[in-house]
């Protein structure tokens, strides 16, 4: 079946967003598939500029427009619920729950024109039907993938305690600090490793991680490209990531230490999904990961469990399937436009 598919994301890669890598990572994986897939990436997202982007998405010929909603780059603009309103659309909602107010009544804008709607998690997907129970029979859930591929590293050879993700507040790395004053504190022969990318929402958290960092056992590596993210954590034993909100199915970097057989200890939360008990150990304060880290820095058939245990977990999340999955809604939704 043949139909040409156009991604519309407000940010791309060397963009920093979480949503733009997730599309970078579609768009490869529908193409490997065999898909024809174009992504439709503008800078500027005012309202002047819609006839320009209209424009542009016409001379593209699409028979399904998809739309990925929010990403940093469309900031506050209403230009991707108007384009919401062409023929054979599907949207993605990457964030429902905790999003702004206003980003939560711009579902209902979604929910009225477009053909299918996808959402990243299960708990997403319910709480968008209590908003809008009419979206219950054209809804689905499809996770998201890491952006990160798994390294090939030979061995396991860094010992540091990993953090990895989005530099950026309400990530878990005041925790992770807390960490790190414990085992000052204890003066343990115990490292910790950030690595990441500062969030744009928030320029001046990377200095303020950096001036707590300064007197702490911590290093950082920041900005690294993608594969060398990815031989790092392939030769990472343990990983902390403490989530306020608990470890869920829409937090990347997660899957990206699983992915690489990171033994990782993170938290419990509403929106933890059960396939995650056997694959990560949950602490729900530094003072428990801690504990947890020194079982695990003696003991390495527990470690073995934990990697072994977080890549099969994460097998569910392959790109492959992530692909295959969207592929099933195009097909239907093409199907129905030819009668």
């Amino acid at each position: 079946m043949k139909y040409k598919v156009v991604l519309i994301t407000g940010s791309y890669p060397p963009d920093t967003c979480g949503v733009g890598d997730y599309t970078a990572s579609l768009v490869a994986a529908l193409q490997k598939c065999g898909t024809n897939v174009e992504v439709l990436h503008n800078h500027k997202w005012h309202l002047s500029c819609l006839n320009q982007i209209i424009k542009h998405l016409n001379s593209l010929k699409p028979d399904i427009v998809h739309i990925q909603y929010p990403t940093v780059g469309y900031g506050n603009s209403l230009t991707p619920h108007i384009l919401s309103l062409f023929k054979n659309k599907v949207i993605t909602i990457h964030e429902i729950s905790q999003a702004h107010i206003l980003r939560r009544l711009s579902l209902y804008f979604f929910s009225m024109r477009s053909e299918h709607l996808i959402f990243t998690n299960q708990f997403e997907l319910d709480y968008a039907k209590r908003w809008a129970p009419w979206i219950s029979r054209r809804a689905s859930v499809i996770p998201v993938g890491s952006s990160i591929p798994a390294g090939h590293a030979s061995k396991r050879d860094i010992k540091d305690i990993i953090y990895f993700g989005l530099i950026g507040p309400k990530k878990g790395l005041d925790d992770f600090l807390s960490l790190a004053t414990l085992i000052k504190k204890e003066n343990l022969n115990l490292q910790l490793r950030i690595i990441g990318l500062p969030n744009p929402k928030w320029p001046d958290y990377l200095e303020y991680i950096y001036k707590k960092a300064g007197n702490l056992p911590i290093s950082l590596e920041i900005g690294l490209p993608e594969r060398d993210v990815a031989q790092l954590l392939s030769r990472a034993q343990i990983a902390y990531m403490p989530f306020p909100d608990g470890a869920s199915e829409r937090r990347t970097s997660l899957m990206a230490l699983l992915i690489n057989g990171v033994a990782t200890i993170t938290t419990y939360g509403k929106h933890t999904p059960e396939n995650f008990k056997k694959a990560v150990a949950f602490a729900q304060s530094p003072e428990d990961a801690l504990a947890i880290i020194k079982k695990l820095t003696t003991d390495a058939q527990e470690r073995e469990t934990l990697s072994i245990n977080g890549k099969r977990c994460a097998e569910s999340y392959s790109w492959d399937n992530i692909a295959q999955k969207h592929i099933q809604i195009y097909e239907i939704f093409f199907s129905k436009s030819l009668r």
